[in-house]
């Protein structure tokens, strides 16, 4: 018959074996979002579809401010190669994203997990009179892992606007430039999403009171 202690001692070293595996769950999924972060500087949009986003797992969406939403691997594809990579695809592009104020939620299945971080962008865009021109960018990004194969991957991946300003006029004045919505270069020719934007609320300037929407994940006891 097992004693006191020795039951007492497995069920501290459960939590403790629970807890370390936490804590690297919370490393591997900065680290996924961060190199994510390093391939679009370089606009290797193929390998961020290729290998970070989930390939076994049913519910894989992709949606960048207000393009809507997309479904699948290939739904991905559309808003990384087909959208952003025709956006961006100018001399002179530039897009520094930085991570900021993770807040990344383990789910009680310890296999999901959701995730949310501000990134500050030194970006520029292809404005058609004055050439590229700097501008700042802040995105609330809001998602969902699952791990694949011990791997963390991106399963539910948004990304919301909250300021794209010029450099000149900043955010108070200017908080929403380049109309928000990434359509490639020509609107026609613009992949179409398998339903509607799900969340858009950019900071509106000087007009009323703005909430900050959406909310981190909810803290979970596991």
């Amino acid at each position: 018959m097992e004693s006191k202690e020795y039951k007492e001692l497995s069920k501290r070293l459960e939590i403790a074996e629970k807890n370390a595996q936490v804590a690297r769950d919370w490393v591997e999924i900065s680290n996924l979002h961060g190199r994510y972060n390093h391939l679009c500087l370089g606009h290797y949009w193929e390998k961020i579809c290729d290998e970070l986003f989930a390939r076994k797992t049913p519910g894989v969406k992709a949606e960048i401010v207000e393009s809507g939403v997309f479904h699948g691997i290939e739904g991905v594809k559309k808003v990384f190669i087909e959208m952003l990579g025709k956006l961006y695809n100018y001399e002179g592009n530039c897009a520094i994203h930085e991570l900021t104020t993770p807040v990344i939620q383990i789910q009680k299945d310890m296999k999901t997990a959701k995730g949310m971080w501000f990134h500050i962008g030194l970006n520029t865009f292809s404005d058609p009179v004055k050439g590229v021109i700097p501008i700042w960018q802040v995105i609330k990004y809001n998602h969902i892992f699952v791990k694949e194969d011990g791997l963390w991957k991106f399963l539910d991946y948004r990304a919301h606007l909250l300021i794209r300003s010029s450099y000149e006029k900043a955010w108070v004045e200017e908080p929403v430039i380049q109309g928000s919505t990434i359509k490639g270069t020509k609107e026609i020719e613009a992949p179409k999403p398998d339903e509607p934007t799900s969340f858009h609320q950019p900071y509106p300037g000087k007009k009323g009171y703005w909430p900050g929407l959406p909310l981190p994940p909810e803290y979970i006891d596991l």
